[in-house]
């Protein structure tokens, strides 16, 4: 029964074709916008939070609020004595200006224990070498990107590279440089909000010399046992120094959010998509039903029930949702490419990412816009009186 309700519904739409066919491509727009937005921006979260785990998830960094804060031995010994905490590494950290196989670049130079880059930066790996030890004064240990420029270009082991930095004194800058050589070349690490592919890192007593940092270290990591820990650290640490102290977890929670508010913006116009395609549902389906008002008599006068016409137009909406969600999902799939190659080309790192509950999410909603729409179009067919209705002109 239900099928031949549905195969009548679709004649009736066929016999409009243009009409039923902008109708259903208004619900087209509305679903593939949905899918689109979603799978992009499922796919930004998922890149942005693989960012920062690059970072490892477990890790604080403390960095002074104003000059007067030292991170010194006293702050150092403190941390690592409180709970939940595994190690705390402090570093001296400044962009210098670096001269690579010929080639002037701006770089990070970071002066900390190398043996503990990968409790910071898990995953992180030696491609070539080793690590600089502690007591090496003249090591270097560079980030991919540096080492291959280019690629016909390449950075040997055992070269030597040179770094210089502008001292203001008084009124005068003095400039510092010395030479570096290179004992380790790291594995490509592409963390987009770390730049570590594009850092030279060495030993900290090669640091606090070369970088007059006597006294005093730039920035501290701390490496707790798990997130859970987090809240705890922060609040023990700035109750007593004046710091900053920032967690990859909140930082990954505020984009997350900030993310989700955007995501909801652009789904919102992408439901008034839907709510203008309902609109036009209600048009179609109610001038159908003005249109077949002597068909509604006959049907009801040989037998026809309220129910039977209810079900009959309401079908039309049926089908028209049914066409206009299978055909937007998958043209969803196709505009978040579209989007992605043609309007945001200069973030080729977006890779578009959907689900299955987002498929059947969205195609339910656009089902169910177009089902609710169609229900008072269908209820007035139903209550027509089969006698008026066969005396109508």
């Amino acid at each position: 029964m239900f099928k031949e309700f549905l195969l009548l519904a679709f004649e009736a739409l066929k016999e409009r074709k243009l009409r039923a066919s902008l109708t259903i491509l208004m619900v087209i727009i509305g679903c593939s916008l949905l899918i689109a937005v979603d799978g992009i921006s499922t796919g930004t979260l998922h890149y942005i939070n693989k960012q920062f785990q690059k970072l490892g998830t477990n890790v604080l960094i403390v960095t002074p609020k104003s000059t007067a804060v030292k991170i010194d031995k006293n702050m150092i010994n403190f941390i690592k004595n409180l709970e939940g905490v595994v190690d705390a590494v402090p570093a001296y950290t400044q962009t210098v200006t670096a001269y690579i196989m010929g080639e002037e670049v701006t770089v990070t130079i970071i002066g900390i224990d190398n043996l503990k880059l990968p409790l910071i930066f898990p995953g992180l790996e030696l491609l070539e070498g080793t690590y600089v030890s502690e007591t090496d004064t003249v090591g270097a240990v560079i980030g991919y990107q540096l080492a291959y420029p280019s690629p016909d270009k390449k950075l040997e082991l055992g070269q030597a590279i040179k770094i210089s930095w502008v001292e203001a004194v008084g009124q005068e800058f003095v400039r510092h440089e010395k030479s570096f050589v290179v004992r380790g070349i790291l594995n490509y690490f592409g963390a987009m909000f770390v730049p570590v592919d594009r850092s030279i890192f060495i030993s900290t007593k090669a640091a606090r010399t070369f970088l007059n940092k006597e006294g005093s270290y730039d920035i501290l990591f701390i490496i707790a046992k798990d997130v859970s820990y987090h809240d705890y650290l922060r609040d023990a640490i700035s109750s007593r120094y004046d710091v900053d102290v920032i967690s990859m977890k909140i930082i990954i929670d505020v984009v997350n959010n900030v993310l989700s508010a955007i995501t909801f913006f652009v789904n919102s116009i992408a439901i008034v998509s839907l709510v203008v395609a309902s609109v036009g549902i209600i048009t179609t389906l109610w001038t159908s039903v003005m249109e077949r008002i002597r068909e509604i008599g006959i049907l009801k006068a040989i037998g026809f029930k309220n129910h039977h016409v209810l079900i009959l137009f309401l079908n039309e909406a049926v089908v028209i949702g049914l066409l206009g969600s299978s055909i937007g999902t998958l043209a969803g799939v196709v505009l978040s490419h579209l989007l992605r190659n043609f309007l945001l080309p200069q973030f080729t790192w977006i890779r578009p990412r959907f689900t299955i509950f987002s498929f059947i999410k969205t195609w339910s909603v656009s089902m169910i816009f177009s089902i609710v729409s169609g229900l008072y179009p269908a209820w007035r067919a139903a209550k027509w009186d089969p006698v008026v209705a066969l005396r109508y002109e």
